[in-house]
């Protein structure tokens, strides 16, 4: 499934606002700020249909065009870090995530 850039960075934001099992209002908060709410919906409907396999598919599908660039991926990080911090309690799993984030986005 091919995305444009902003649905890219919304889907990677909503799986890492997913990965402790629900999506803070926080952490929606910061989506919306950097996707916008057309954006951020569009991706939550899609998410919604899509398992943790499926998710990771897209977003390896769409690494190449956009997160090709060292800058690229770097962006990417910042924006997966700001939506882990916005509840002001980072977990071991959300640490985790980041880490396997910087390495499937290589």
């Amino acid at each position: 499934m091919t995305l444009n850039k902003e649905e890219f960075k919304a889907l990677v934001m909503l799986y890492a606002a997913n990965i402790d099992g629900n999506i803070q209002s926080e952490e929606v908060k910061v989506m919306l700020e950097k996707s916008g709410f057309e954006t951020v919906e569009k991706m939550e409907n899609l998410f919604d249909k899509m398992n943790d396999a499926e998710v990771l598919d897209c977003i390896r599908e769409n690494k190449l065009q956009y997160a090709a660039t060292e800058a690229d991926r770097l962006d990417l990080i910042h924006d997966l870090c700001a939506i882990i911090e916005a509840d002001e309690k980072t977990t071991v799993m959300e640490e985790h995530l980041v880490r396997a984030m910087r390495r499937m986005l290589e």
